[in-house]
């Protein structure tokens, strides 16, 4: 392998470990409510942070990532409200699992719907190049 395939990877680690990092914070801290203008400002950094994470890993990367820290947060929150006894927390625990469930599951269909137009594109080209061929 070259070197500069061997940065270029590593670069596109790094940037994925960035956006995901970015992802998971954006949900951490997102329970507090700022003033609307920055938290206008923050959904803007965060759309367009998850934009890139889906250009640099693939579609859908985004929705996976932040599924699985809101199923992950959903777990901890239920098993504090089972160590606390109050149910709330247990429901409201068990609620954002299920969403982190659905989110992760929207990413992988998004990733599945990419692929299948990346195949259907190389399918066409090679369709038109043998059309091409046959002419020649």
């Amino acid at each position: 392998m070259k070197i500069s395939a061997i940065a270029s990877k590593l670069k596109r680690s790094f940037y994925v470990c960035l956006m995901a990092l970015l992802l998971c914070s954006s949900l951490v801290i997102g329970t507090a409510q700022p003033a609307f203008a920055g938290n206008r400002a923050a959904n803007i950094a965060q759309n367009r942070a998850e934009q890139a994470l889906d250009e640099v890993a693939g579609a859908g990367t985004a929705e996976q990532i932040k599924g699985r820290a809101e199923g992950d947060l959903g777990r901890v929150q239920r098993k504090v409200g089972q160590v606390t006894g109050q149910p709330a927390d247990r429901v409201e625990g068990a609620a954002k699992q299920v969403q982190g469930r659905a989110k992760k599951d929207i990413g992988r269909t998004q990733a599945a719907a990419e692929d299948a137009a990346e195949q259907i594109e190389d399918t066409s080209e090679g369709l038109i190049d043998s059309v091409k061929d046959f002419f020649n």
